[in-house]
């Protein structure tokens, strides 16, 4: 049985290989994903993506250039701003 640290370990490994999954499924725009993509797709926090983004430890497909870390304002409901 694995202790509690060795399980806590794989935790950022299946979240890299979510995102890396992901990267496959969300939309491109010349080049650029949107980090609120991700997000969709994931359901992962925005920071946990951002720092495992920032990390270097992602494989990016060769159609992505970058993720876009911007994160747009939120708008409220009929696209006011909140």
């Amino acid at each position: 049985m694995e202790t509690l640290e060795q399980e806590l370990a794989r935790f950022p490994d299946g979240y890299r290989r979510a995102i890396e999954k992901a990267l496959d499924r969300v939309p491109v725009r010349n080049g650029v994903v949107s980090i609120r993509d991700l997000w969709l797709e994931t359901a992962l926090p925005l920071d946990l993506i951002a720092d495992l983004l920032q990390s270097d430890g992602i494989q990016m497909p060769p159609r992505i250039v970058r993720v876009d870390l911007e994160r747009s304002p939120r708008r409220g409901r009929h696209g006011s701003r909140s």
